[in-house]
C-alpha cells in the first residue's frame, strides 16, 4: 500500500508542476494582452494628440488644452433704430433694438466707440430692406448677418488704423485678443425688439 500511496504522490507532483506551468502561461499572456490593450487604447484615444504634438514640432497647429470660453458680454445700442420703408404706397415703418453679445469687454468697448460709424452703417442695411423681405424669419436671420459682418468690419478697420497699444495696455488679456490678426470681435447680434407696421 506504501507503493501505492508513493505512485498517487508522484503523479500529483507531476500535475502540480503541469498545472504551475499552464497558470504562469496564463497569467503571462493575461499581462501581455492587458499591455498590449493599454497600447492600443492610447494609440486610439490619444493618437490625435500625439499627431498634434509631431505637427508642433514641424511647424503645424499644435494642439492645446481645451480653452475655456468668457462669458457672454451683452450691450444694448441707443436709441431704437426707427425706420421708413421707401418700397411701399402706404406709411409704413420699423422699430429694431439691437444687441451685440461679444466674450471680450475690449470688443465691447471698440464698438462702444465706434457707435456713431456703426448706426450709420445699421441704418443704410436697414432702409435697404424691403417689408416682406423683413417679414419672413430668413429675411430676419440673414439681416442679423449683414449687421453682424459690417459691424466687425468697422471694429477691424479702427484696430488696423489705430497706433499699436501702450505697454500697459498690451498686458491687458482684453487689448491683447482684440488686437490679435483674425480677432473675433462681434460674436452675435440680436433683434430685442422689431416692430414693424
Amino acid at each position: 500500500m506504501a507503493e501505492k500511496d508513493d505512485k498517487d504522490l508522484d503523479l500529483d507532483t507531476d500535475n502540480a508542476g503541469k498545472s504551475k506551468t499552464n497558470l504562469l502561461i496564463i497569467i503571462l499572456i493575461v499581462v501581455i494582452l492587458a499591455v498590449g490593450g493599454g497600447v492600443a487604447a492610447m494609440f486610439l484615444l490619444g493618437g490625435d494628440e500625439e499627431a498634434g504634438d509631431g505637427a508642433s514640432a514641424e511647424g503645424g497647429d499644435a494642439v492645446t488644452a481645451p480653452v475655456v470660453k468668457a462669458p457672454p458680454i451683452f450691450s444694448t445700442m441707443r436709441p431704437t433704430f426707427i425706420l421708413n420703408f421707401e418700397d411701399t404706397t402706404s406709411a409704413r415703418y420699423m422699430q429694431v433694438d439691437i444687441s451685440i453679445m461679444s466674450r471680450s469687454q475690449a470688443s465691447i468697448d471698440l464698438a462702444q466707440e465706434n457707435s456713431p460709424v456703426i448706426r450709420n452703417n445699421i441704418i443704410t442695411i436697414l432702409g435697404g430692406q424691403t417689408f416682406e423681405e423683413l417679414n419672413t424669419r430668413k429675411g430676419k436671420e440673414k439681416l442679423q448677418k449683414r449687421i453682424l459682418i459690417s459691424i466687425n468690419n468697422t471694429i477691424k478697420a479702427e484696430v488696423m488704423n489705430s497706433p499699436p497699444p501702450a505697454e500697459e495696455e498690451a498686458a491687458d488679456e482684453n487689448a491683447a485678443a482684440v488686437q490679435a490678426p483674425g480677432a473675433s470681435y462681434i460674436e452675435a447680434v440680436y433683434f430685442t425688439s422689431f416692430v414693424m407696421q
